[in-house]
């Protein structure tokens, strides 16, 4: 039985908040489309995440930038990160599973996210939980991407705080 101590102040109870039972700050560059958190995700979970940052994308044309959110429409195109439409272009974005994949598979971020594990549209209900950049340089047939376009097109990064409470 769990109890909860309330504590009485000027009249009103205030509750305890809860404390993360994991955290991390993560630097997602723009030159890669997945960085591994470190971090392991199990049903139950409850993830937040918050974000901040600038990078730089397309260097060959004037040079555009973006924050956490995005830019707009990634139309679902097969070269994104993410395929799935209602993720924006070059948004910071996250997925789940066993390892490293090119799938398509993910979630938007953006400034802040929050919820339980499982999380619609990640790879597996479990595992480990990556960052990235949701940009367009993916090998359609979903077999890699093109690392000379992550690398020399882009630069900067967004900063990724991350909370993990674990079920209890």
């Amino acid at each position: 039985m769990k109890v909860i101590l309330a504590l009485i102040l000027l009249g009103q109870t205030v509750l305890p908040s809860a404390r993360p039972d994991e955290s991390a700050i993560v630097n997602v560059q723009g030159t890669s489309p997945w960085t591994d958190t470190g971090i392991v995700i199990r049903a139950g979970d409850r993830i937040e995440m918050r974000a901040w940052g600038v990078i730089r994308f397309e260097a060959a044309s004037p040079p555009n930038s973006s924050g956490p959110a995005g830019t707009g429409s990634s139309t679902g195109g097969c070269e994104y990160v993410v395929t799935d439409p209602r993720v924006p272009a070059h948004s910071l974005i996250a997925n789940v599973a066993e390892e490293m994949t090119f799938d398509g598979r993910g979630f938007l971020v953006g400034t802040s996210w929050k919820g339980t594990a499982p999380i619609a549209g990640t790879t597996a209900p479990a595992g480990h939980l990556f960052v990235g950049f949701n940009d367009r340089a993916m090998m359609c047939d979903r077999s890699g991407y093109d690392s000379w376009a992550f690398r020399n097109r882009n630069s900067g990064a967004f900063t990724a705080s991350i909370t993990i409470t674990r079920q209890r």
